[in-house]
């Protein structure tokens, strides 16, 4: 791959520093974009040579993710890791701000959750206190409807004890009559 990339550095610097008419220019950009579609060829066949996959798909999301961050470090560095020319101070001092902004993210992604989790903490304590509220008085509903029926069970019984004295005044007084009415005849 190294090797089609020089060949295209060399074309591409040819081309620009050349003063011929545009037509002549064209024949550089054709044999470019040639080039180009070989090295997208490329790039897709050792992506698909490379792509690993596991049964574990956290593990290929970390995969894909390391995958996707050479490119854009190849895209923005032009060099490979290995090919980096940094120094082990170097390289310390990097990994040293890279931990710094990772400690930092994370402290901030701390202080969001332990936010939303007592945002959340608070609003279940209102929503159990607004349903034990509710519970009691259904409760208490409960207790009243039941006192009612007592009510009406004992106006009932009342009612159906009135009218048994009624009927038993009447039938004495239907008694007493008819005895009265019977001595008369005789």
């Amino acid at each position: 791959m190294s090797k089609v990339r020089s060949c295209v550095v060399k074309m591409t610097k040819l081309y620009l520093e050349t003063d011929q008419p545009k037509t002549d220019q064209s024949i550089y950009i054709n044999k470019l974009k040639k080039e180009n579609i070989k090295l997208e060829a490329e790039k897709n066949e050792l992506t698909k040579k490379y792509q690993v996959k596991t049964s574990d798909p956290v593990l290929n999301d970390v995969i894909d993710r390391i995958f996707i961050r050479h490119r854009q470090g190849m895209e923005k560095f032009k060099v490979t890791m290995a090919q980096n020319s940094k120094t082990i101070p170097e390289w310390i001092e990097e990994t040293i701000e890279e931990n710094i902004d990772s400690i930092s993210y994370m402290s901030t992604l701390k202080d969001r959750i332990v936010e939303r989790e007592e945002k959340l903490l608070k609003e279940l304590d209102i929503k159990n206190d607004e349903l034990t509220i509710l519970n009691l008085q259904n409760d208490k509903k409960d207790e009243q409807i039941e006192k009612l029926k007592l009510e009406k069970v004992n106006a009932v019984e009342e009612a159906k004890k009135e009218a048994d004295n009624l009927m038993i005044k009447k039938i004495k007084m239907y008694e007493n009559k008819l005895a009265k009415y019977g001595k008369e005849k005789k």
